[in-house]
């Protein structure tokens, strides 16, 4: 394998991309004020993964890893204390009925040395991953982005109606009929979402999640996932979360299997070896498999322990995850990761204040969970 070096990546450069990324920042933050309303939950919520299902403690131990993977935080074994938060991925607050089962598995590492890539919290020493179950996600520049969170706000209930599933799968399709051009619709972005919709609900401990952006990976390229370790899914036993009978079974579920026992999860990645075929721009393509396995370099530990608390949803919520929490070594690349990077922060900061929650980084598990 000859994986695709950083340095011969060049970023797609639009000259319009600054004006549309304050256009994007200005209308999550309106969306954000309004969700207080909108979401009738006494507070601001999120404008995605605005539900949340729960916060756990767990330890992240980097294996002594081969060659090329051998970079960044996985260039030596070492093991970091760490939380796991999970969430549903549309921004609301809602029944589980009235949800996708689009979900995320944030991670946040504690005392990983190096000055983190946000500013305003340089020596946090905290280091997240924001993954979610499926492998492509369904924009790629700021304008698109703009356009579909607008478009998402309807969700589920736009995609229920048959009458305007019809309409608003053409308005996401054409950009809301500002593409008139079939070969410039979003295609790859239209199958990418509709991907979405034939997830499974089932345990948050069972799935796969999934970075869908590209990261540098050291001299390198890469993507990022967690699995579950063979053993850690063959002991699920509550496997089935049914919506219609239980209005909080993503976590009640999680609560229960989390309480019984410890889970685990493989923490892979990805190496690029072919940037026409494994496009870093469009994260609406999965990268193939037979130009590059995923490989372990570390592994996720949950221990057994009690989340069922009040308490452990107002930690939940008031954590943090973005993936421009990083260091140098694995910069997020591509338009849609530097959308995320503002994006992230201005929501995080305009959500706290409304909150009133206090907007610092914790020193460690124990912190949040005691």
């Amino acid at each position: 394998m000859n994986p695709v070096r950083y340095e011969d990546y060049r970023p797609i450069e639009r000259p319009s991309y600054r004006e549309e990324m304050e256009a994007v920042i200005a209308q999550v933050a309106r969306r954000t004020r309004a969700s207080v309303e909108r979401e009738t939950v006494g507070r601001a919520v999120r404008t995605a993964h605005g539900k949340t299902y729960g916060l756990l403690k767990a330890t992240v131990t980097v294996g002594d890893n081969p060659g090329f993977y051998r970079q960044g935080i996985f260039a030596r074994p070492t093991a970091y204390d760490a939380v796991v938060r999970y969430s549903n991925g549309l921004g609301h607050d809602r029944p589980d009925h009235q949800l996708g089962a689009a979900c995320g598995m944030g991670i946040k590492l504690f005392g990983v040395d190096g000055p983190s890539l946000l500013d305003d919290e340089r020596d946090s020493g905290t280091f997240d991953f924001n993954l979610i179950n499926n492998d492509v996600f369904f924009a790629n520049t700021a304008y698109d982005y703009m356009v579909i969170e607008d478009l998402f706000a309807e969700l589920p209930e736009a995609l229920v109606d048959p009458a305007r599933r019809k309409t608003w799968m053409a308005e996401f399709l054409t950009r809301r009929m500002t593409l008139t051009d079939p070969d410039t619709w979003l295609w790859d972005e239209l199958l990418a979402m509709l991907s979405f919709t034939g997830v499974p609900r089932r345990n948050l401990l069972s799935y796969s999640y999934n970075s869908m952006g590209a990261f540098r990976y050291g001299d390198h390229i890469a993507k990022i996932r967690t699995v579950p370790t063979a053993a850690s899914l063959a002991s699920i036993t509550q496997q089935i979360v049914d919506v219609r009978a239980d209005n909080e079974a993503f976590r009640r579920t999680l609560v229960a299997e989390a309480a019984e026992r410890d889970h685990s999860f493989e923490l892979q990645v990805q190496l690029n070896t072919d940037l026409t075929r494994m496009p870093v721009d469009n994260t609406s393509v999965k990268w193939p498999e037979d130009l590059s396995p995923w490989v372990t370099v570390a592994r996720v530990d949950l221990p057994r322990q009690a989340i069922d608390g009040y308490d452990n949803l107002a930690a939940a919520d008031a954590t943090s995850i973005t993936p421009w929490r990083t260091r140098e070594d694995h910069r997020p690349i591509g338009e849609i990761q530097r959308v995320r990077q503002e994006v992230y922060r201005r929501s995080s900061i305009e959500r706290h204040r409304i909150n009133g929650q206090e907007r610092r980084e914790p020193a460690g598990s124990a912190e949040l969970l005691g």
